[in-house]
């Protein structure tokens, strides 16, 4: 069996995540039991759940000291004791972050190439990514036509979809709130959004009641804290805010700020949804048969940032929370 690089969790973060808390190790690949897989990761997605992991408690597993550091990955099967997957066979699944990825068959999805590139399935094909933002969209939101729609951190994987799904699903205007001129033009001239307010310009709320005068209609967050109560602050009546994320609170999950200007739900008859998409199983093959038609019809645009080398994991987790990306983040590891 080959050798194994990995990142491993060395210390929980004391406040910021940084590369201190992490160490790189070799060790050999472990055997394969029965109906177990051996995967030689290709590319890691780079997501903000990884850095809610890293405490020791929380929603998604848990990285455990000295373990590998859970995130979602594509890569070759090398070696297998399971018929449902054969050596070649191009699988995403929990690799987590190493080079070689030993589990059980069954928590690997064998994809279909023809459809779409590997990488695609870390995005706009993947549950965290590209499933969350249409079902957040359709079945959360409840997108029906003509509203006026806010998406936090849209800039971002999941961001940068849910816009474009809102538009292709009937939205009247698309607002993406984006970090610097760059992110916001991106928004705009690649991504279709009708407009983009740039939170390091100044006050959220004034802006977006200046593009907005009329009100949000529907604010899907990635985000939290400051950026949720500006929006807050100019919701129309009977708008739905839907929480998808709260990138903002994740480096002090101990002390998670809710918002200030929650009385404005009740005072605009609004309401205040939250999900994951592990709750919706039943609207995951639709969400990726209508994912890849946009996506492969060109309606669909994506942009990938790709950053190099198994040893820049820690960097790239620190980049992705410091908003360094822009599109969908990937570490090529082989």
């Amino acid at each position: 069996m080959p050798t194994n690089r990995k990142v491993v969790l060395k210390s929980h973060p004391k406040g910021p995540v940084s590369r201190s808390n992490f160490d790189m190790v070799s060790e050999e690949t472990a055997a394969l039991g029965a109906g177990q897989v051996c995967v030689k990761v290709g590319h890691l997605s780079i997501d903000a759940f990884i850095r809610t992991t890293l405490d020791g408690g929380g929603f998604h597993q848990s990285a455990k000291l000295g373990g590998v550091v859970p995130a979602l990955g594509v890569g070759t099967v090398v070696e297998s004791t399971d018929g449902s997957l054969a050596i070649g066979d191009i699988v995403t699944g929990p690799l987590c972050s190493q080079e070689y990825a030993v589990l059980p068959a069954a928590m690997c999805a064998k994809v279909d190439t023809a459809l779409a590139a590997p990488t695609a399935f870390l995005g706009a094909l993947s549950i965290a990514t590209g499933l969350t933002s249409y079902v957040g969209m359709k079945y959360v939101a409840r997108i029906t036509g003509g509203e006026t729609v806010v998406v936090s951190g849209a800039a971002g994987a999941v961001g940068s979809l849910a816009g474009q799904v809102a538009r292709l699903l009937g939205a009247g205007c698309v607002i993406g709130i984006a970090g610097g001129a760059a992110k916001c033009a991106f928004l705009v001239d690649e991504l279709g959004f009708d407009a983009a307010v740039d939170y390091k310009a100044g006050d959220v709320s004034a802006q977006l009641a200046a593009i907005a005068p009329h009100g949000v209609d529907v604010f899907y967050d990635n985000v939290g804290g400051d950026v949720l109560d500006a929006v807050l602050m100019n919701l129309a009546v009977e708008a739905r805010v839907v929480l998808c994320g709260a990138v903002s609170q994740y480096e002090n999950m101990a002390d998670v700020r809710g918002p200030k200007n929650y009385l404005k739900i009740a005072e605009r008859d609004a309401s205040l949804l939250g999900f994951t998409i592990f709750h919706y199983p039943d609207k995951h093959a639709e969400a990726t048969t209508a994912m890849a038609e946009w996506l492969s019809s060109g309606k669909l645009v994506v942009r990938e940032h790709v950053e190099q080398g198994l040893e820049n994991f820690p960097a790239a987790v620190r980049a992705l929370l410091d908003g360094g990306n822009t599109g969908k983040f990937l570490l090529r590891v082989s």
